[in-house]
């Protein structure tokens, strides 16, 4: 009788830690599976998480899926709120408040001549006519040239194809994936997403054993875009392996000074004032920001003090002017 008694509390504990396990939220999740109710996905295509190792770049498939609901007005059906569309003039004014705005809060930010700007928008528009989507309304692109030359980023505003001309804002600098040491890879290039199939997260602040605060001070941002084909930047013949591409501060004492040289092990590592300002206002938070009136994992990611502007967008779009006829610093 005792045995039986002891059996039966052994079962017990184990469907409670069953139930608690199916229950955890995910940190990476499938939105076909893990986002109930917040859209009809039948009949959608197949999702390719990895790209092909041999391609010249990396992408994520995404777009397929969003292009199948997200994007499309069907969203409505589902409870959540249309994508934000400002015509041209009202994109050129919130593109200029912005642009104020990063001048006044991020030291040391970046703005360029009429030429550098004219490099800039071309860089962009060339990515992605490559292998990015068409432009569905007017929103920003945060481009990161990852030249060792260059090493900055720069806030593009983009247009449908007829309805307005891509204006450079500025930026600020960056270090993405170093060589010539073991297992640092070399940012790929592409056309990679902000989305609602991945939950980023916010830096704990804490320090490793060398002191540094690999992704900052406590609470900044980490945008997350998902594992991605890159070069390994240590090995003669550039094999590539996978890493979790993400974009995120660096430590303010010790690693900020080193942006604008290539440093990181293939993220974009940005300056403290910058990740607030792409945070705060967020400038690729679009469908995180639709996705939070629906599932509350998306708001508590969001900053608490975003002044969410409708002209952002979802993409991070690495490009390299070094490949190009002239380099940017030209």
């Amino acid at each position: 009788m005792k045995l039986n008694r002891i059996a039966v509390s052994v079962i017990g504990v184990l469907a409670v830690l069953t139930q608690i396990q199916s229950q955890a939220i995910p940190t990476s999740f499938d939105i076909r599976d893990d986002i109930k109710g917040l859209e009809d996905t039948s009949g959608l295509p197949s999702y390719t998480p990895i790209p092909d190792p041999h391609a010249d770049r990396s992408y994520v498939h995404f777009y397929n899926l969003a292009e199948t609901s997200l994007f499309k007005k069907e969203h409505e059906l589902h409870g959540l709120p249309p994508l934000p569309s400002l015509t041209q003039e009202e994109a050129y004014q919130e593109a200029a408040r912005l642009t104020a705005l990063l001048k006044k809060t991020v030291p040391n930010a970046l703005t360029y001549s009429a030429e550098r700007n004219k490099k800039w928008v071309q860089l962009a528009q060339d990515e992605m006519d490559r292998k990015g989507p068409p432009v569905k309304r007017a929103q920003l692109l945060i481009v990161v040239d990852r030249n060792p030359k260059v090493q900055e980023l720069c806030f593009v505003l983009a247009f449908p194809k007829g309805q307005g001309e891509w204006k450079a804002l500025g930026g600020g600098k960056v270090s993405t994936g170093n060589t010539g040491r073991k297992l640092y890879y070399i940012t790929p290039t592409g056309v990679f997403y902000n989305t609602v199939e991945r939950i980023g997260y916010r830096a704990l602040g804490t320090k490793n054993k060398n002191g540094i605060r690999g992704n900052g001070i406590k609470g900044m941002r980490v945008w997350d875009f998902g594992w991605q084909w890159a070069e390994k930047g240590w090995l003669p013949n550039r094999e590539k392996g996978q890493i979790r591409l993400e974009m995120h501060a660096t430590d303010p004492d010790y690693l900020e000074q080193r942006l604008g040289k290539p440093a990181s092990e293939g993220c974009v590592r940005l300056a403290t004032k910058m990740n607030e300002f792409i945070d705060h206002n967020g400038i690729i938070d679009a469908l995180y920001t639709q996705a939070a009136h629906k599932d509350k994992r998306f708001s508590s990611v969001l900053s608490k003090k975003i002044r969410f502007t409708p002209l952002a967008g979802d993409k991070l779009v690495v490009v390299d002017s070094s490949h190009s006829a002239d380099s940017q610093r030209s």
